[in-house]
């Protein structure tokens, strides 16, 4: 029997990062005109989502050009639970760790850090991160997508900071991978084979959106869709 596991954050009113907070309204309500009608703003780069190249790559597509068959497909779970606070993460650990991890696979980096810490300032501050050769491995490897369950850019924690800083996010998107940052739940994939289905919400030319993310035991999905 095939299993579904739902790994997107409940986003809500007032939710937010880097000084932009989720605000929800509902102008339209049962007592006004008997139907209920809403509407949210939110940072795009809070809570599940995807980034598209252009977050970082100048000339990079946005998110409504990102090929939807760079998001879903099989994957492989790289086990990293040991890796809690301040933990580095190189490119030789996801060497010994990723040897499940196939070429056009998504590669999932599974730390447990966002079930204990999500909504706190520890998730943000204190949490594991990639060090730049850990970005080479990924590129290397040749997969499409990464998902993460802890932000994996040391610097951003760093109130200021620039996008030259972000190194990992170049060598990422730069190479037309794509980013699929801020999941929990990734404790409940019992197996180191899924796949995974990540829906950005369609925003036209902006450098990332809002996604629900699912992964899928028992399940098997082609590595490469015919888009219509």
């Amino acid at each position: 029997m095939a299993v579904m596991h739902d790994l997107s954050v409940t986003v809500r009113h007032g939710d937010g990062r880097l000084g932009l907070k989720v605000g929800f309204t509902t102008p339209y309500t049962y007592e006004n005109v008997n139907w209920q009608g809403s509407s949210f703003c939110m940072f795009c780069h809070y809570g599940s989502h995807v980034d598209a190249p252009n977050h970082f790559i100048c000339d990079g597509i946005p998110i409504d050009e990102v090929p939807l068959n760079r998001i879903i497909g099989p994957a492989a779970v790289v086990e990293l639970s040991d890796f809690g606070q301040e933990g580095k993460i190189t490119g030789k650990t996801l060497e010994d760790r990723g040897r499940n991890v196939k070429p056009n696979d998504i590669a999932i980096l599974r730390t447990g850090w966002s079930d204990k810490h999500w909504g706190t300032d520890t998730f943000w501050k204190n949490g594991p991160y990639l060090t730049p050769d850990a970005g080479d491995w990924l590129v290397e490897r040749n997969v499409k997508a990464v998902v993460y369950d802890f932000s994996e850019e040391y610097v951003v924690r760093n109130e200021g900071f620039r996008g030259e800083e972000c190194i990992v996010h170049h060598k990422i998107l730069g190479n037309s991978i794509l980013n699929i940052e801020y999941v929990i739940n990734l404790g409940k994939i019992e197996r180191p084979r899924c796949a995974i289905i990540a829906m950005p919400i369609k925003l036209q030319g902006l450098d990332g959106a809002p996604s629900r993310v699912i992964a899928l035991e028992g399940v098997d999905l082609p590595t490469e869709f015919e888009m219509s």
